[in-house]
């Protein structure tokens, strides 16, 4: 018998989940009006809808995990947003001057300061009192770790890149970032990165749903990004035809996941 979910953890999955819902508001929707409706000023707006796609696709995530009684399946949520959050808090710290002196920027600044240590507290009493997950009941094909290790692998090494060298990256990444924007987007790259690997380790098509539906949602949300601010892309062709083929495949295989889950 597996371990059940504990009430604090499905409580911090629901409240991030709508937290996660009102930044993609935020920066998806408002993308040009950051400098009113934001924590921090973000150009192009392309960066910040970005941002915002990516928040509503960890929402996704969060929402399912929340819902999920059985710890083997809500804990696949955690790698992801724990890299996040915590990116996101040491990129918040090392930008400070960044920041508006106004409810947005505090709260911001807020929710971070606590969500880290909290969140870790929460998964060391679940762990504590947790015994070793049971095997996967349903693995995946091989063709699909091959290709999940492969996003994994382009995702975090773009990830550490622009988290530790964002004005670096200039030349190769599809628009203008500013370190802090690099920063951010970087720690997005690294948890959704982690997240591929940890589903590859789990090999579990039933308890990786939440996860295939994220993937998916993040591909098309992304994908969306870039046709409502074409104009924001300033590389190359191919560097701009590249990015879009790999977030159709994130797309493609979320899709086939969560499909496979469904039929099975």
């Amino acid at each position: 018998m597996t371990a059940s979910t504990s009430p604090g953890l499905r409580w911090f999955f629901g409240v991030s989940a709508g937290l996660a819902v009102i930044a993609g508001i935020e920066l998806f929707v408002a993308a040009a009006d950051t400098d009113r409706f934001f924590s921090w000023t973000i150009d192009p707006p392309l960066t910040a809808a970005f941002m915002g796609a990516a928040y509503w696709a960890a929402c996704v995530l969060l929402a399912w995990a929340a819902c999920q009684p059985d710890w083997t399946r809500a804990r696949t949520a955690l790698p992801p947003v724990f890299t996040i959050a915590l990116l996101l808090l040491t990129a918040t710290l090392i930008h400070l001057d960044r920041f508006h002196h106004d409810l947005y920027g505090r709260f911001w600044l807020v929710v971070y300061v606590i969500v880290v240590p909290l969140l870790a507290y929460l998964i060391w009493a679940q762990m504590r009192d947790s015994g070793p997950a049971p095997p996967a009941a349903r693995p995946m094909d091989g063709w699909l770790r091959v290709a999940l290790c492969g996003q994994a692998a382009v995702l975090v090494v773009f990830g550490v890149l622009l988290f530790a060298a964002p004005v670096a990256m200039h030349s190769i990444w599809p628009w203008p970032l500013s370190p802090l924007t690099g920063r951010a987007i970087g720690a997005f790259l690294c948890g959704f990165g982690v997240a591929a690997a940890f589903a590859v380790r789990e090999n579990d098509l039933e308890r990786l749903y939440g996860s295939a539906l994220a993937w998916a949602a993040l591909g098309g949300l992304e994908l969306l990004a870039v046709g409502l601010h074409a104009d924001d892309l300033a590389a190359s062709g191919l560097a701009t035809a590249l990015y879009v083929a790999f977030l159709a495949s994130m797309l493609a295989l979320g899709a086939y996941g969560a499909l496979s889950n469904r039929r099975g």
